[in-house]
Order: structure tokens, then sequence, then C-alpha cells
């Protein structure tokens, strides 16, 4: 059936609408793209060209002449170096640099035969000079020790011959022996071959008038003769001296020529280097200036083909985008803010077919929706307060329970209370008879005597009872400041009677830093009944053990106290320490123990910011340690 072109757009919606649209820009746009592409790909291969050929072997170029520099550096110290790893630093330096000039110029693309043979009699020349250095300090070190030799022994030459009865005849030929030791010491220094062949020149004249004065010498033994035909000897060119430093020389020159050779070779090396980087250099400024051509072509046609589009864009948001849908999602985006501000009852307008009256309906589902959520959150309300009633209610339990647990662990203590009320209350009547047989019989100071026994047993009496009355009372809930100390020998003195019943012995210390009373933050009652707890946990603990005893400790920290108490009793299994904190958990037989007592414990340390944790070993004991807020 046909349909006309009017309503088929009509139908489309907007975004086909918009689709027919954009693919005219998109058409602009690809056309745009694919100048762009021709013109990146061309300067890519360009640049690719740049960085795979010329830039590398530019690079190369620098590092090689940077390389070179450092040897024509490094080479003189081979000679001038005054310490064997000074030299051996600077050769091993060479060596290095040789390498990486090798890798180096691989790089180059000319990479040629020439360089290899180039770098090849560098490296040999190099090797050469520091062979020749090293054959040096080794003749050196033959001078020096023939120079230790030669002079102790004219020395002690000298020391001879002045103990020789004194004659006019001596002189001379001491001083041509003083002589004869300056120039050898000279040797030394001589610098060339003409310095050290004038040098033995004289030494030989020296010998040779020395060894024509011998015969006339008086006192002249064949000994001293011989020492002294011995020195002419070694000042000889037939002596160790002459060839010793003769060959020093020679070294040096060899030094000289080497080091020559080697710096002429890099001097070459160079001079290709930098031929090789002017036209490298070259290359990649045409390559430059060839790129900057084609993209400043490229950036017009782009820059109109962009313009283009921007005007067909406008053309499409004037007269469809603003007329017909930004006027529609204006009304739409009021009708939101009137809804989200809790506007409910707005009418919301559906018109078309499109995707803005889709929206428009999606509004309308989400404003019937929210109606109905209104309607729940009023229902949640009232569910909220009735859990509010409902935690308060538990907290008042839970209260009532702790005070169940205090009353219970009076229950147990109770025979040992008796116990210790009923001792008092003998003693009174054993002195009320003892105070009647006194006052029959007169005595009078006897029977002040028992009135003041019964008097300091009905203050025990009263004491006991009233520590039970203070204990038994439900306790507050805010925390305070309590003096840990008072707490812990009240708690202490609750149980003593059933630990007396055991024969248990409670050891208590501190380790407290201050004189003044320790403090921490609680409540008092509260506190004490957890003390109460872990106390008559431990007794029952002992019931069986050999060694019984109970240990309180006070440890001071810098914001926390922590407070340990142990035992040796059976101990815990490691399968149970995680569940002794919970309600009604307990190892007790039935009808010994609820298992609230770890649990309101636990509840308690927590109200007061402080923590609770335990280690036990089974056979040996167990500790608790309490862990409170330290009240400064």
């Amino acid at each position: 059936m046909y349909v006309s072109l009017s309503s088929w757009i009509r139908q489309i919606g907007i975004g086909g609408r918009l689709f027919f649209a954009f693919v005219l820009i998109s058409s602009i746009t690809l056309i745009t793209s694919g100048l762009a592409t021709h013109t990146y790909l061309d300067l890519s291969h360009r640049l690719t060209a740049l960085n795979q050929q010329d830039i590398p072997g530019l690079e190369a170029a620098a590092r090689l002449n940077d390389k070179s520099r450092l040897i024509v550096a490094t080479a003189p110290l081979l000679v001038t170096a005054d310490a064997n790893t000074a030299r051996k630093n600077a050769m091993q330096a060479l060596r290095s640099a040789i390498t990486e000039m090798d890798a180096l110029m691989r790089n180059l693309p000319d990479y040629n035969r020439y360089f290899v043979e180039l770098m090849a009699q560098i490296h040999n020349s190099l090797t050469l000079l520091n062979q020749s250095v090293e054959k040096r300090e080794t003749v050196r070190a033959a001078i020096t020790e023939q120079n230790h030799y030669i002079f102790p022994f004219f020395d002690n030459l000298i020391v001879k011959l002045n103990n020789l009865p004194q004659s006019a005849k001596w002189a001379p030929v001491i001083h041509r022996l003083y002589y004869l030791a300056g120039l050898m010491e000279k040797v030394s220094n001589d610098a060339s071959f003409n310095e050290l062949d004038y040098t033995f020149l004289r030494l030989e004249a020296l010998g040779s008038e020395i060894q024509s004065r011998l015969p006339e010498l008086p006192y002249l033994t064949p000994l001293l003769r011989q020492d002294i035909t011995t020195l002419i000897a070694l000042s000889s060119r037939q002596g160790d001296l002459f060839q010793l430093k003769n060959e020093e020389l020679e070294l040096g020159y060899q030094q000289s020529y080497f080091l020559e050779n080697s710096q002429n070779h890099i001097q070459q090396l160079a001079a290709q280097i930098n031929q090789y980087t002017n036209s490298t250099n070259t290359s990649i400024r045409d390559s430059l200036n060839n790129a900057m051509q084609l993209m400043k072509s490229s950036i017009r046609n782009v820059l109109l083909l962009s313009l283009v589009s921007l005007a067909v864009a406008c053309a499409i948001s004037w007269f469809y985008v603003r007329k017909n849908v930004l006027q529609r999602i204006s009304e739409l985006q009021k009708n939101m803010r009137a809804i989200a501000s809790s506007q409910l009852e707005t009418e919301v307008r559906i018109v078309g077919h499109d995707e803005i009256s889709s929206m428009a309906r999606d509004l309308k589902f989400f404003q019937d929706t929210a109606i109905e959520v209104e309607r729940t959150n009023h229902q949640l309300a009232a569910e909220i307060e009735e859990r509010i009633a409902a935690e308060s209610q538990l907290k008042t339990t839970q209260s009532e329970l702790v005070q169940a647990g205090k009353l219970a662990a009076l229950g147990q203590l109770s025979v040992g209370i008796t116990h210790e009320i009923n001792q008092p209350l003998t003693a009174m009547a054993s002195h009320i008879h003892s105070a009647g047989r006194h006052l029959e019989k007169g005595h009078y100071d006897k029977v002040h005597a028992s009135l003041l026994k019964i008097n300091h047993l009905l203050k025990k009496t009263a004491g006991i009872t009233r520590h039970l009355k203070a204990f038994a009372r439900e306790a507050g809930t805010e925390c305070s400041a309590v003096d840990l100390d008072q707490v812990i020998r009240e708690a202490i003195e609750l149980m003593s009677a059933p630990m007396h019943d055991i024969g248990c012995e409670c050891l208590y210390s501190q380790d407290i830093k201050s004189q003044t009373p320790l403090l921490v933050l609680a409540e008092p009652i509260r506190l004490e009944q957890v003390l109460v707890n872990l106390l008559s946990n431990a007794v029952d603990a002992l019931s069986d053990a050999q060694i019984k005893r109970i240990s309180i400790q006070i440890e001071e920290q810098a914001e926390r106290v922590l407070i340990h108490v142990s035992d040796t009793g059976c101990g815990i299994e490691s399968k149970s320490l995680k569940d002794i904190f919970d309600p009604f958990y307990t190892q007790k037989e039935v009808g010994e123990g609820l298992g609230l007592g770890l649990s309101i414990s636990y509840n308690i340390i927590q109200d007061f910011g402080g923590k609770i944790r335990v280690q036990s070993t089974v056979g040996q004991g167990s500790c608790f340690t309490l862990e409170l807020q330290k009240q400064s």
C-alpha cells in the first residue's frame, strides 16, 4: 500500500528523523575523516621513515661523538695515572666505550668495513698503549729496586773508607765516588736518550779516573778494591741500571706513538660521523618541510568541510529540534520537577507517538508508582515506631537479665555468706554468756571487754550485709570514674568464702606507675559483677585442681588499663573458646549454671567501651583479660 513521505516520517519517530539528518552530516564527516586519514597515513609513513632510519642514525651519531670525546679524554690517563688502580679503571672505561661505539655504529645505514677496521685500529692502539704503560711500570719498579741496592751499597762503602787511616790521597777518590753516586741518582730523572748517554759518558769517565788512582791508595784492602770495582761496574753501560733506563725511555716513546696514533684514528672516525650527521640532518629537514606542506593543505580542506557540516547541523537544530522536540521536552521537564517536589497530582500530557511521548508515558507510570510508594512509606513509618518500642523493651529486658545474673551469683554465694554471718553470731552468743557469768561474779572489767568484742562482731556482720545489699541493687547505666582497686577488693571480699571453702589462694598485685588511685571509665556495681562472675568461674574450675590459685593483676598503659584474672584450673578446650561468650553456653552440669555469666560480662564491658578476651590451656588454667579506658 502506498504511504506518503510525510506520513512515513511521522511514523519513524524522532530517532528516524534525526538519523536521516545525521546521515547527511556523517557523510560530510566521513569525507573529512577520509581526507584526514589519508593525510595521517602519509604523515605517519614519513614519520616512521624518520623514526626507523634517520633519527636512530642521528641519535647513534650523537652518542658516537660523546663516546669519541670520552676516549680522547680518557686515553691520556693511561700514561698520566699515578696509581695502577686508576690506570686499570681508565682502560676498563675505554674498552666499554669502544664496545658501545661498535654497537652504535651497527645502527648506521652505511655501516661498512671501513668502520670495522677503524674501530679495530683504535682498540689495538689503546691496548698496546696500556701494555706499554704496564711494562714501563715494571721497568720503573726494577730501576727503583736497583737504586735500593746501589745506594745502601755506596753508603756502606763510604763508611768503610772513612774508617781507614786518613791520607791526602783518599780525598780525591772519595769526592769522585760521591760525584759518581750523584750521577747514578740522576739517571732515574733523565727524560731522553741524549741525557742518558751524556750521564753515562761522565759516569764512565769518573770510573776510569777512580780506577787509575786505586794503585796509589794506601791501606786499600782487596775487599775494598773489589767493592769499588763493583760500584764502577754498576755505573757502566754494561750494568743493569743503564739497560733498564734505556728500556724505560724506549717504552715512553712507544706510549707517545700509540697515544697519538689512537687519537688520529678517533679524529678520522669523528670526521666520518660528522659527515653522516650533516647528511642525516638535511634529510630530516626536507622530510619535515614536505610534511608541513601536506598538513597545511589537509587543514584547509578539513576546515572547509567542517564549516559545511556545521551549517547543516545548525539548520536541523533550528528548524526541527528547537521548534518541535525541545518545546515538548521543556513541558515534560516541568512535569518532572512538579512530581519531584511531591506534587503527585500534576497532570501529564501525552501527545504523539515518538520517543518523547514514550517518556511522558514512563513519567505517568512513575507518577502512579510514587503515589503507591508514598502510601507504603506511611506503613513503614508505623512499623519503625513499633520496632523502636520493641528495642526499648529489649533493652529493659537485658537490664533485668543482668540483674538476674547478679542475683544468681548471690544465690551461689549464699552458703558461704551464711557461714560468714553465722561465725560472728556464734561468737556473740559465746561472749554474751561469758559476760553474764562475769557480771554475776562482779568482774565488770571482763564484762566490758566482752561487750567490746560483741560490738566489733556486730559491725563486721553489718558490713557483710551492707556489701550484699549494695551488690544486689540494680546498677546504673552511666559510666564514671571508678576506683579500680576498691572494686577489685570488694569483689574478692564477696568471693572470699567460696575461695576459703576449696582452699584457694588469691593473689592480687598492681603494676601502677603513679601513687594516686587508678581510675577507669565504668560503673562500679556492674564492674564488680563482672569480676565476681570471673572469680566464681575460676573457683568452679579449681574444684579438682592440685594447685588452687587465683591471680589478679592490674597493668597500666598509656590510655588503657588491663585487668588479668587467671587461675590454675582445668582450662578450656580451644574449640570452645569462640563460644564461651554466647548466651546459655556452659560446660557445667545441668542445674549448676545457666551459661549467662560470661555473656552478661561481655555486654557490660562492651557498654564501658572496653574489651574482654581469654587465653586458656587445658590442664594448666585460663586467663581472662579486661581492657578498660583509663580516666585521667
